[in-house]
């Protein structure tokens, strides 16, 4: 895993940047996660802590079980021990552990994973299906069609 110089929200467009453009690159470039299958306790362990500490919900365990493969592939067992254990703590120290180091490394990456749906600058494991469409109500992923000619003449729906 790599430190980065870059502001959290500057990197964060940028790796959103980066996914709209590998979007564009031939299939055959992109790699997908691999398809390893999880017990649902750890789907769902991965799922609250992400949940808990970003604020942004997402119920696809398919998703979520790609981005456990891809923690499994990038983490060490330390590591990946330790992320699974902050879903045993309550969210307030959840929270307050994911800010420690070494930790902190480790829960940004999987977080990076979880809102952008890239791993890293290279790995595209969702563009469209990723978790920060959601919350990012007012739009929508660029490429993706929003409705019909003149959809955009109408007020959002609340």
């Amino acid at each position: 895993m790599q430190t980065h110089d870059l502001p959290a929200r500057r990197r964060l467009m940028v790796q959103l940047a980066a996914c709209a453009a590998a979007v564009a690159l031939p299939s055959g470039v992109v790699q997908a996660a691999s398809s390893l299958t999880f017990p649902r306790r750890q789907v769902r362990a991965l799922a609250s802590v992400c949940q808990t500490l970003t604020g942004i919900a997402s119920d696809n365990d398919t998703l979520t079980q790609q981005y456990l493969s891809v923690l499994l592939k990038n983490l060490d067992k330390a590591q990946w021990n330790a992320l699974m254990g902050l879903a045993k703590m309550p969210p307030p120290q959840q929270r307050a552990a994911s800010l420690q180091a070494p930790l902190s490394e480790v829960v940004e990456f999987a977080l990076q994973l979880w809102v952008s749906g890239m791993a890293g600058q290279t790995q595209v494991v969702t563009y469209a299906e990723a978790p920060i469409w959601s919350a990012l109500t007012f739009t929508k992923p660029p490429g993706m069609c929003g409705g019909a000619f003149g959809y955009w003449a109408e007020r959002p729906a609340a």
